[in-house]
């Protein structure tokens, strides 16, 4: 264990497993996010690109990890082209520091227009791979994934850079609920056939999401029936917030303690730690949007 390296300009707060300033495994990244009170918008145009870029540069990653080579060599290399690029840009982001006040939307537009290349890419090979054009080991359901997110992330930025750092709560219900579904779904095709009960456990997660995302107290109830667990703790205030906050604190939790679990070879599964604490980090932000947005 170390103590976590990132910089961390005053007005934030860091955000480890453990919940300290001590992070567990070379592959843990901690997370820097304005404090819950900070509304500064180049406090939050900083955070959240960096957050962004450095998912960006993971998915890259990951692609090539999933393309051979003998089947997919020019698309690993595109893919090895784009983790280069937003290596270099999240390291430019992390020594710059927030921006200022007047360059706020020319740095986010700048962000953006690095996305928009990887955007273009993700919807091209998706088409491809459903089509049956390419031959990699990246499901059609993964580029779309990193799709949104990807398009998700530029709307964000651009909000930021007109000076709009406020989450609509519809919005961030909506489009996290969507995306810890298919983490469970992806996890679960990822886990050793042996797993059963943690196949079933991100089987029941991912409906729950499902159910969540369909907005409104019925999607609470329903999602309350197929897993109560996971979603009551408080229905009193807001029952649809209380829903949909207890849920994502309960993925939250349970990614951290899979990802130790794979780290320490105690759950077997051909998923790599970088992409368990990937999608950890992508559950935190999603707490942490929903705390901001209630």
């Amino acid at each position: 264990m170390s103590l976590a390296r990132s910089r961390q300009p005053e007005g934030f707060t860091l955000h480890t497993r453990s919940g300290g300033a001590i992070v567990e495994s070379p592959t843990e990244k901690p997370v820097i996010l304005p404090k819950q009170n900070q509304a500064d918008p180049t406090l939050h145009a900083w955070a959240d690109a960096r957050f962004a870029v450095d998912i960006m540069l993971e998915h890259a990653l990951f692609f090539v990890l999933l393309m051979p080579p003998e089947t997919a060599g020019d698309e690993r290399t595109e893919a090895q082209g784009f983790h280069q690029k937003f290596t270099a840009l999240y390291k430019r982001i992390e020594a710059a520091g927030p921006p200022e006040r007047g360059a706020l939307k020319p740095y986010t537009d700048d962000i953006v227009e690095e996305i928009k290349p990887f955007i273009a890419y993700k919807a091209r090979l998706g088409l491809a791979q459903t089509e049956g054009r390419l031959r990699s080991l990246v499901w059609p359901l993964f580029f779309d994934h990193t799709l949104h997110e990807a398009e998700r992330w530029s709307r964000r930025l651009e909000a930021l850079g007109h000076g709009e750092s406020e989450f609509d709560r519809n919005e961030v219900a909506t489009f996290w609920t969507n995306i810890m579904d298919e983490h469970a779904q992806f996890v679960a095709h990822l886990l050793d056939p042996q797993e059963k009960e943690l196949i079933d456990t991100c089987f029941n997660t991912s409906r729950v999401f499902h159910d969540l995302n369909k907005g409104g107290l019925g999607g609470v109830v329903s999602a309350l029936v197929h897993r109560p667990s996971t979603v009551v703790k408080s229905l009193v205030k807001n029952p649809e917030v209380d829903a949909i906050l207890s849920a994502a604190q309960t993925i939250l939790d349970f990614k951290i303690e899979a990802t130790r679990g794979i780290e320490a070879g105690r759950i077997k599964s051909i998923i790599d730690p970088r992409l368990a604490d990937h999608v950890r980090r992508e559950a935190l932000k999603f707490v942490d949007e929903l705390k901001r947005a209630v």
